[in-house]
């Protein structure tokens, strides 16, 4: 039994070996991925929550960072955009957001729940971006109030608003907003 073993060892080959091979000419298949990072700036580590702000008040605001990265051939269409999950609508409705990219040119400046980007990246192009969520409106109305939010970033091939076919991406980063007393 073991000089059959050895021998199974150094043959190299057994009748459980399968080897099947087909080539077909014309036929090319790529792929791209996408990310879009919640980073951390001073280490580039990946944070879990985006915007976690407890207590902003009118003319308050908050900054975080993201980056969107394509690794591949295939150039990347690209939309983003905001999705209310909870919390006051009213509240939510009066928040701003303005996203600048790293060399501070404008990227989007208006409310928050009406962020609606589409852009998109080719071979080599890395995305980074400082996003500062404000507050300017002074409303005895919101005060104690909450915003629960997604910025929820897709691929598409041909229009932004497509159903999913084929190879795609999605990728939401969930945050969570509360506002103080003034």
């Amino acid at each position: 039994m073991m000089s059959m073993g050895l021998w199974m060892l150094k043959t190299h080959a057994t009748s459980a070996d399968l080897v099947a091979e087909r080539k077909v000419q014309g036929n090319h298949f790529s792929i791209t991925t996408l990310s879009f990072i919640n980073i951390n700036t001073a280490n580039f580590s990946q944070l879990i929550s985006f915007f976690n702000t407890d207590g902003i008040v009118p003319g308050g605001f908050d900054a975080k960072t993201v980056r969107i990265e394509k690794d591949g051939k295939m150039d990347v269409q690209y939309s983003l955009q905001t999705i209310e999950r909870g919390g006051n609508t009213n509240f939510c409705h009066t928040l701003d957001l303005q996203i600048v990219r790293r060399d501070l040119t404008e990227v989007y400046n208006g409310k928050l729940m009406n962020l609606s980007l589409q852009d998109n990246l080719q071979d080599g192009d890395i995305e980074e971006w400082i996003l500062f969520l404000s507050l300017s409106a002074s409303d005895d109305s919101l005060k104690n109030k909450q915003c629960d939010f997604d910025l929820y970033m897709r691929t598409y091939r041909n229009s932004p608003g497509e159903n999913f076919k084929g190879i795609h991406a999605k990728r939401t980063l969930t945050s969570t907003v509360t506002s103080g007393t003034w």
